[in-house]
């Protein structure tokens, strides 16, 4: 072992001088590369390992679904597709956005299983002004986070626990959000439904905007911890792991949260094999 301590420490300083060359700055193209794939900094849905979550747990046949942030309706249609028995109540708050997502919904001739609601999820119940950015719809946010042309859009919000009692809900099986740095908010505004352990499943983004919102990935398991495991996902299963600062690399990541209460879903979501098809239960 102090061999290899003094091999990596020698190594450290070789490199450290020589950072400037052109071999040196070529093994670090490469190894950012490789950091890059082996941290899972994958965008599309079918190769970062999101579908992947859908199909693991399809057995458990989840059916009230929350989409926040539904954008154009791609992630609630693949998981409509993938469980058949399940109804999404699917949140996008740009207007242009939500017109897309209702006709592509009408096209997949998913409407009878979809409940379209054209406002976001907040910690509360108010409109506030929000960034619309007609070139890359899908950045629309709460804080000027982006360099692109943009228009001031007024927007509407709900809180999510108010949303729950209106509609007669009982509990969510699975929670989706993605809202370019909001989410703590829209978990604020759940806080209740989370207490009361009626959320099985949470998948929220991390990344850069935390930079800003001063929101670190500590402290959604310092939100979160008490009700649920927490794990990153990626292609080959969801690693769940407890909280080291070192995890705080601002990569843009999607994390999932599973209830304490349902170990099978974790075992379903990390990969792991189970005998029988265990079902989500409110």
């Amino acid at each position: 072992m102090p061999v290899f301590e003094n091999l990596k420490t020698r190594g450290r300083r070789l490199i450290a001088r020589k950072r400037d060359t052109a071999s040196v700055r070529v093994l670090h193209r490469v190894a950012t590369f490789i950091e890059e794939c082996y941290e899972n900094d994958e965008w599309d849905m079918t190769a970062n390992g999101e579908t992947t979550l859908m199909r693991r747990l399809a057995s458990a046949r989840p059916t009230t679904i929350f989409d926040v942030g539904a954008h154009v309706g791609d992630w609630s249609i693949e998981a409509l597709t993938w469980w058949p028995g399940s109804h999404v109540h699917a949140f996008e708050v740009a207007p242009p956005t939500y017109d897309r997502l209702k006709q592509r919904v009408e096209a997949s001739g998913l409407m009878d299983r979809t409940t379209l609601n054209c406002v976001g999820l907040g910690d509360n119940d108010a409109a506030r002004d929000m960034y619309y950015f007609p070139d890359h719809p899908n950045l629309t946010c709460d804080l000027p986070r982006h360099a692109y042309p943009s228009r001031p859009l007024r927007a509407q919000l709900r809180r999510g626990d108010a949303y729950i009692r209106e509609h007669g809900i009982e509990a969510i099986d699975f929670l989706k959000i993605d809202v370019e740095g909001a989410e703590h908010l829209v978990l604020k505004g759940l806080a209740e439904t989370i207490d009361a352990h009626h959320v099985h499943c949470i998948q929220f983004e991390y990344g850069a905007f935390s930079i800003q919102t001063r929101v670190l990935l500590a402290d959604y398991y310092q939100m979160l911890g008490a009700h649920y495991w927490i794990g990153k996902i990626y292609p080959t299963g969801v690693e769940f792991r407890d909280y080291d600062w070192r995890m705080e690399s601002f990569r843009f990541s999607n994390f999932l949260c599973v209830s304490r209460n349902r170990p099978d879903l974790k075992a379903l979501a990390a990969g792991e094999r189970r005998a029988g098809p265990p079902e989500l239960t409110h």
